[in-house]
């Protein structure tokens, strides 16, 4: 682990714009990274005596702190979940171990220097405005030394809040929990799994962390009941032709063609592939009421298996505990269990904001394009990090660094807080209609449009009519590839020369690991119609898009 001294954060030259950043993890250490290539001057304050956030492996059990168990892979591969100027080693695997991405959160820190900017053991206490706020924007940031005790109070020019979503455990209550007399704990205190030897465990819930606590506990548990009450669509890791899957389906093409369709139509075409492709979701009592997109997805290649195998079972909502177990809803006999692991989500909590910062209107929450809370006249103060997206989110939230830190430095400007706060309005109206009631609708998004639409806001979305006309192979790349963040450092801000090498090689960083001696590359067979009918559709879409190109000069 990167170690750092104690040193005084008043010592901060007072001629540059200051930024408090709150949290160290992925998305703080990516603000440092911005703010100090906009001449900004960051603070970054971190509860704990590391960085990496959620990615750092530790034992700790500690309410606001975020953890992984030691078998932790992340969702999305390493191309996808790529910063957009960093692309990863082409010897590391596809899909990465939460150590493999501490390791590059780590290459990535020395890289641009980060963490002379960071400052261990401070926990955040306050944020208010300051008494000249409606003319400045700034803030008040009330920080203790948790190793010396020492309060530090000082006024910075704005705040970025990267927190993570992953600290506060949300425990629901059922009927006759206080009655059991086993261990009930949250998915967040998993850490390993050889405890649960010989158990008989009762997994709540059916996200990310559900799946991974029911297929993980089964190599040791005796049975594992994974309980669910609405259902969820299982996407797999592993996707056509062996590739990562995300990189099979985030690409324009396909994005735009779905987007076009209705939910209910482009959900059936993709849920029949899907199916096909991996299960019946209905004959392994997973299907959920809703379509396709109307949730969250699952990823997951291990937990069909353990199905079949019989080491998990699907069970239905609790209905009650007893003493010994649990009433599954449909069922009259106690199911007996030893341990119940809550795998039923996170709280979002900003407990150092002052009241009235972070709103909402019944389900709705205030916050413009996922960061800004839209009653607040100044850009001085950004959420970030705290979106859904059906997507990886290191480069969603990377881009959120970059908007964030153009609009501190007045290059670029928010709407009215009138228009913000109709925009959340018609997001969450949108959302409505797609996605079951949540206080987080508004916080969902779908990753390329999301980020077209943060990267078009400072001038980093690709422009894909320029680049059709001066550089074909590197528009094919990006129209049928890959939807690679690498695109969006080909213009802008602080745009890398090296983002179309990124884009034009991502096949030799991805195949790397895969490959070994002797390898013997084959061609893939496509079929005559179905390649016919896709071209058909670019070069419609295509003409579509020149002329949205036109009429937004």
């Amino acid at each position: 682990m990167c170690q750092i001294s104690e040193r005084s954060i008043m010592c901060t030259v007072k001629t540059k714009k200051r930024v408090a950043v709150i949290g160290g993890g992925v998305c703080g250490i990516c603000s440092v990274k911005t703010l100090k290539e906009e001449g900004i001057e960051p603070i970054c304050f971190e509860k704990t005596g590391f960085f990496g956030g959620t990615w750092r492996y530790h034992e700790d059990d500690v309410d606001g702190l975020a953890a992984v168990t030691w078998s932790t892979v992340a969702n999305n591969s390493k191309e996808m979940s790529a910063i957009s100027d960093f692309p990863p080693p082409k010897d590391i695997p596809n899909y990465l171990s939460h150590r493999k991405v501490y390791e590059l959160v780590c290459i990535y820190v020395n890289h641009f220097d980060v963490l002379r900017h960071m400052h261990f053991n401070h926990e955040v206490m306050s944020v208010r405005k300051a008494e000249d706020y409606n003319s400045t924007g700034k803030w008040i940031v009330t920080a203790k030394n948790l190793i010396t005790g020492k309060v530090i109070t000082d006024t910075y020019d704005g705040v970025f809040v990267c927190t993570g979503q992953f600290g506060y455990a949300n425990m629901p209550k059922y009927p006759g929990q206080e009655k059991f007399q086993g261990r009930i704990i949250h998915s967040k205190q998993l850490r390993t799994f050889e405890c649960f030897k010989n158990q008989r465990i009762v997994v709540v819930g059916v996200g990310c962390s559900g799946v991974d606590a029911a297929t993980e506990t089964s190599n040791f548990a005796e049975q594992v009941y994974l309980s669910s009450r609405n259902g969820a669509w299982i996407f797999p890791r592993l996707g056509p032709y062996g590739l990562p899957f995300d990189m099979c389906y985030l690409r324009r093409w396909s994005d735009i063609l779905y987007r076009l369709l209705p939910y209910s139509w482009s959900s059936w075409i993709f849920q029949r592939n899907l199916e096909r492709m991996k299960f019946n979701h209905s004959l392994y009592s997973l299907r959920p009421s809703g379509h396709l997109w109307a949730q969250d997805p699952v990823l997951t290649d291990v937990l069909p298996s353990k199905i079949l195998s019989g080491h998990v079972m699907v069970k239905s909502d609790i209905k009650m505990f007893t003493e010994s177990g649990v009433i599954f809803e449909g069922e009259t006999k106690v199911t007996e269990a030893d341990t119940i692991i809550m795998a039923t989500g996170y709280k979002w909590k900003f407990p150092f904001l002052e009241d009235g910062v972070v709103t909402k209107d019944g389900d709705c929450l205030n916050l413009y394009k996922c960061m800004y809370p839209t009653h607040l006249p100044h850009a001085t103060l950004a959420i970030l990090g705290f979106m859904l997206p059906l997507g990886p989110g290191f480069p969603l939230g990377e881009s959120q660094c970059r908007w964030a830190t153009l609009l501190l430095n007045d290059k670029v400007k928010l709407p009215s807080p009138k228009e913000m706060s109709a925009d959340v309005k018609k997001t969450y109206e949108t959302n409505m209609k797609r996605y079951k009631r949540s206080d987080r609708l508004t916080t969902r998004v779908d990753y390329i449009e999301y980020m077209d639409d943060i990267t078009s806001q400072f001038g980093a979305k690709p422009n894909l009519l320029k680049i059709f006309l001066t550089d074909q192979k590197l528009f094919w790349a990006l129209w049928l590839g890959p939807s690679l963040p690498y695109q969006y450092r080909l213009q802008g801000p602080h745009k890398w020369e090296g983002a179309r090498e990124a884009i034009l090689t991502y096949k030799e960083r991805m195949e790397a690991p895969l490959r070994k001696k002797g390898y013997r590359k084959t061609k893939r067979k496509f079929q005559g119609f179905p390649l016919k009918l896709v071209l058909a559709f670019i070069v419609f879409w295509f003409w579509i898009s020149i002329f949205t190109e036109f009429e937004s000069l």
